[in-house]
């Protein structure tokens, strides 16, 4: 049968569950006291631990209050409520942080994991409806905190597939695209870094509906979701026919994108344009 769970709603849940057993143990509380503690059963502390359930708000905050965390564990609780797209969001970038290779097609911007500082302050200064300084400060170290995938023991390997549109869009204006252009090709002389433009020569193509990520994971088990982000929503899916059919897709945009030397050349070219 078709593995059906949701894999954020599992993301936050191993959270929530490996917090829990990590207080409970340093405070040398078995489940069955913890249990007690919080006027619940060793059951229903066990169920939690082992993912095969998740807490309720009662149980969560009852939990929490038993073992003196001060509203952290309850902060880590897999709500429901929270507003689909941030909380879809959470839980992409953890996996991204957790993936051993990511295939990533771009059609409007620059890849965030190939972002400068000044592109990507520029790009999330677009966001509507505005967004206060705080968060745009907050949302701006995340995305930078993100590339540190490439500084791992084991780096992120990742291809990117680019649309020369992306490349031509002046985002910040042209001193920051004459520095992102600059930061690109810098990347590419990373091994674990494959960037390929998709030109407008190209015509038609297996991904015009928009922008799409695919992250492998090594597990166990392994497996490959599917990341996708349109103006309405965002969605993580793990279906295995649906993942299949992104990953033909994307074989077949690297088939039709020009080569990474030729690509390289693209974007060499377009930076000398932007020079005085």
């Amino acid at each position: 049968m078709a593995r059906t769970k949701n894999v954020v709603d599992d993301l936050a849940l191993s959270r929530f569950a490996q917090e829990l057993k990590a207080r409970r143990t340093e405070a040398g509380l078995s489940q069955e006291d913890l249990g007690k503690l919080a006027g619940f059963s060793r059951q229903a502390v066990g169920e939690v631990e082992r993912c095969r359930q998740p807490p309720t708000r009662t149980l969560a905050s009852k939990l929490d209050t038993a073992l003196g965390a001060g509203g952290e564990l309850l902060a880590l609780f897999p709500r429901r409520g929270v507003p689909e797209r941030q909380r879809l969001l959470d839980g992409y970038v953890s996996l991204e942080g957790q993936a051993s290779a990511i295939d990533q097609f771009h059609a409007q911007v620059v890849p965030a994991l190939l972002q400068t500082e000044d592109y990507a302050r520029a790009d999330l200064a677009g966001t509507v409806p505005p967004q206060p300084a705080p968060v745009l400060a907050a949302w701006l170290q995340t995305r930078m905190k993100r590339q540190e995938v490439f500084q791992r023991d084991r780096p992120l390997a990742a291809q990117f597939v680019v649309d020369e549109g992306a490349l031509r869009r002046q985002i910040g204006g042209p001193d920051v695209m004459a520095a992102q252009y600059v930061h690109i090709l810098e990347q590419m002389e990373n091994p674990f870094i494959v960037v390929q433009v998709l030109p407008f020569a190209a015509g038609a193509h297996p991904a015009q509906h928009g922008a799409c990520t695919i992250l492998h994971l090594d597990g166990p088990p392994a497996e490959s979701v599917l990341y996708v982000e349109t103006m309405a929503e965002s969605r993580i899916h793990a279906d295995p026919a649906t993942v299949a059919t992104a990953t033909r897709r994307f074989a077949a945009l690297l088939g039709i994108a020009l080569s990474p030397a030729a690509s390289r050349d693209f974007i060499q070219a377009l930076a000398a344009e932007g020079r005085p």
